[in-house]
C-alpha cells in the first residue's frame, strides 16, 4: 500500500468540507452535516482501495520497501537484547538420578504442605425467642 492512513484522512477531510459548503446553501445545517459525514466515509474508504490497488496490483509497493530496507536496518541497531538463561541440563539430570536412587540420602526440599485449621461453625446458642426480640428491635430501630 502506497503512502498512510494520513492521505486519506486528509482528502476525506478535504470532501467533507466541500460538500459541506457547497450543500449549507440549499439545506439545514444538520442535513449538510450527515451528508458531509457520508460523504468522508465515502471517500475515505475510497482513497484506501486506490492505494491498496496502486500498492499491490501496481508493483508500486516494492519501489518503497527497496528504499527503507537500508533506513531500517539501520535504525534497528542496538534495539534488541538477546538474553539466554544459563543451560542447567547436567543438574537437572543430577537431581532426577538422586530422586530414583532409593540409596541416596534424602535431600531436604523445603517444601511442606499447608495445614490450614479445619472451620468449624458456631453452634446457636440464641434460643428462638430471644433471636425474634432481637429481629423485633431491629425493625423498631
Amino acid at each position: 500500500m502506497i503512502g498512510t492512513i494520513r492521505w486519506n484522512f486528509i482528502i476525506g477531510l478535504i470532501s467533507l468540507v466541500i460538500t459541506f459548503i457547497s450543500s449549507i446553501s440549499t439545506n439545514i445545517w444538520m442535513t449538510s452535516l450527515l451528508r458531509s459525514i457520508y460523504s468522508f466515509f465515502i471517500v475515505f474508504i475510497l482513497v484506501f482501495l486506490f492505494r491498496w490497488v496502486l500498492g499491490t496490483i501496481g508493483g508500486l509497493n516494492q519501489l518503497n520497501t527497496d528504499s527503507k530496507k537500508t533506513s531500517v536496518d539501520d535504525e534497528s541497531k542496538g534495539t534488541a537484547f538477546d538474553a539466554q538463561t544459563p543451560d542447567d541440563d547436567a543438574s537437572i539430570h543430577q537431581m532426577l538420578k538422586d530422586t530414583l536412587d532409593p540409596k541416596a540420602p534424602a535431600m531436604d526440599s523445603g517444601f511442606a504442605p499447608l495445614n490450614p485449621p479445619k472451620l468449624s461453625s458456631k453452634t446457636n446458642s440464641m434460643e428462638p425467642g430471644e433471636m425474634a426480640q432481637a429481629v423485633r428491635r431491629m425493625t423498631e430501630e
